[in-house]
């Protein structure tokens, strides 16, 4: 997967595990965010919010999703198993060597079998996610975070913004309307997504951007108000600034592309 590919603040059943391959990668978690390298690993617990920011456009990362459904299975002896991903140090940084060098192993047995397809290629998949539960269960450190009233105010913070992006929104507006304290919204929008509430909004007007120019021939301009830019001239810089090149050349580049 392409590295500077971003994906807007959201949260999901399954557990991702992202390895870092080539250049590095932002990926804004609770509490922060950290920048994925070569040879780094993120494990991201099932309902766990984060976002993947843009980035270096040679980075390079392998992602995995996965339910947690074997691990309830009632034959398991230990039931702390079920909720095992949610309770570690998702973070390389804070492993050590041979927890990477571990973890690293039973990856590309999944990824190899994955690609390779050979009979029992989901079996042995599902023993290696086994495998990497058991071994974090068992060695990597743990942690104490859980879900409290900052993570359910950005949820209603982030569902104001889906709604009303397109509009002349800020941040005032939105703790206006949503009775929180600006400053403190402020605040927990950056620690808890990487970026500030500007960024965000500016990052879902220039996917929807992106995709208006790959999927239809409407006029730069028209391209520009539907995404929500109040500005024409602020939409050429901000996305100019983005993919290194103006939206046009862009639409242009995309379609030659997929001849």
């Amino acid at each position: 997967m392409n590295g500077s590919a971003a994906f807007q603040y959201h949260w999901h059943e399954a557990v991702e595990i992202l390895l870092g391959l080539k250049g590095e990668t932002a990926v804004g978690i609770r509490n922060g965010g950290v920048t994925l390298g070569p040879g780094k690993i993120l494990i991201i617990g099932s309902g766990e919010s984060h976002s993947i920011l843009p980035g270096d456009m040679e980075a390079e990362r392998l992602a995995i999703h996965f339910s947690t459904a074997f691990l309830h299975d009632e034959r398991l002896s230990d039931p702390e198993m079920s909720g095992v991903f949610s309770r570690i140090e998702g973070f390389s940084d804070s492993w050590g060597a041979e927890d990477v060098k571990s973890i690293w192993g039973y990856v590309g047995n999944i990824w190899r079998e994955y690609v390779e397809k050979q009979s029992g290629w989901r079996e042995i998949c599902l023993a290696a996610l086994l495998d990497i539960a058991l071994y974090a269960h068992r060695n990597l450190p743990k942690h104490n975070k859980m879900a409290n009233r900052e993570t359910g105010m950005l949820r209603e913070a982030l569902a104001y913004l889906s709604a009303h992006y397109l509009e002349d929104i800020s941040l005032d507006s939105c703790a206006d309307t949503l009775r929180f304290n600006r400053t403190y919204l402020s605040h927990q929008f950056k620690k808890e997504t990487g970026v500030s509430f500007h960024s965000y909004v500016i990052n879902m007007r220039l996917k929807r951007a992106e995709k208006l120019l790959k999927s239809t021939d409407m006029p730069v301009a028209a391209v520009s108000r539907e995404s929500g830019f109040q500005s024409e001239k602020s939409f050429y810089r901000v996305f100019k600034e983005r993919h290194g090149m103006p939206p046009g050349i862009f639409r242009r580049k995309v379609r030659m592309d997929k001849k």
